[in-house]
């Protein structure tokens, strides 16, 4: 049997219009004019969010901006959720003359927005890079599926970074919850911008800046001072699938991408770990995040991986995430 495609309603969250886009299984809310994010994810049989939203949430469109850094300009606006990160992925950089933002311009972006079959489509043209943004949020029964396109409508050749960021957080993530992911080796962060010379360690094993071994399969309790960050790649299969699941709640979450759209996936976990800004130790949130390249920055990603990705004028390229709930153990 086929699932019944969604119903959208407009509706506001914290003074932003938004889409909630309802199936008999999801309950998924999208704001167009913040990033074309997805809000939230519930699960209806049992009323559970699905995403991470940070202490603050998201702030209303009328908020006054305080003064500072582009970091942290960017996480006042960011209210969580799922999130494109697009031209740039991670640390802000100067590229082409001007700042390309911490994570990008595209999740802060205002996009207009029309019905779609079984969801919205999603448009904007990008201030700061040579491209517009298409993108596509359909939900069908138990899944959701964003499929976005990026067009060069400028005169040279541009490096980017493209990482969709979906973020989950309590109750899906707990000490009992349990990561799983296709076959495939976990590169180190760099923090001091210095190449990785050991061969990396293969999934679910990672070490640390420090030294110190971590199995990625397995997560802590709230505020235990946990932080980890990792960048997976050289999966062994084409199509990539990780699943979250929590056995305490018989509900688990499957992200399912091609290899060849995402050839790596950032790993992203706070239990408690960064206690100074911006999460002063109340952070608990997973993200799994198919990835172009790696690591954060898309200057760093040229220099110290070769993993950007080159787009050339009036190319135009299409890529997909697909999440699925599922319930039971």
């Amino acid at each position: 049997m086929t699932a019944a495609a969604a119903e959208h309603q407009v509706t506001s969250v914290s003074g932003w219009e938004a889409l909630r886009l309802s199936t008999s299984d999801l309950e998924v809310t999208v704001v167009p004019g913040k990033g074309a994010d997805i809000a939230s994810i519930r699960d209806r049989a049992g009323g559970v969010e699905l995403l991470w939203t940070p202490r603050w949430g998201l702030r209303p469109p009328w908020a006054l901006p305080l003064p500072g850094a582009p970091e942290a300009l960017a996480l006042d606006r960011s209210g969580g959720g799922w999130n494109t990160m697009f031209p740039n992925a991670g640390r802000a950089c100067v590229e082409h003359g001007v700042d390309w933002g911490f994570h990008g311009e595209t999740w802060l972006a205002p996009f207009d927005w029309e019905p779609a079959p079984g969801g919205v489509r999603l448009t904007t043209a990008l201030a700061r890079s040579p491209f517009t943004v298409s993108k596509v949020v359909s939900v069908s029964g138990n899944q959701v599926v964003v499929t976005e396109s990026v067009t060069h409508v400028g005169a040279r050749p541009v490096d980017v970074l493209w990482c969709q960021h979906p973020a989950f957080g309590a109750p899906l993530i707990g000490p009992a919850t349990t990561v799983a992911i296709t076959g495939c080796v976990v590169h180190p962060d760099l923090p001091d911008d210095v190449p990785a010379t050991a061969a990396p360690p293969h999934w679910p094993e990672h070490v640390e800046v420090d030294g110190s071994h971590v199995d990625l399969s397995r997560l802590d309790a709230a505020g235990s001072g946990g932080a980890r960050l990792a960048f997976l790649g050289s999966f062994g299969d084409e199509q990539v699938r990780a699943r979250i699941h929590n056995p305490e709640l018989g509900l688990g979450v499957e992200l399912a991408w091609s290899r060849q759209d995402f050839p790596f996936a950032w790993y992203w976990y706070e239990s408690g770990g960064r206690q100074d800004y911006p999460w002063y130790g109340t952070a608990h949130s997973l993200a799994l995040e198919p990835a172009s390249g790696y690591p954060s920055g898309v200057h760093r990603a040229r220099r110290l991986t070769g993993t950007e990705l080159t787009i050339h004028p009036g190319e135009t390229v299409t890529k997909s995430v697909a999440m699925t709930v599922v319930r039971g153990e």
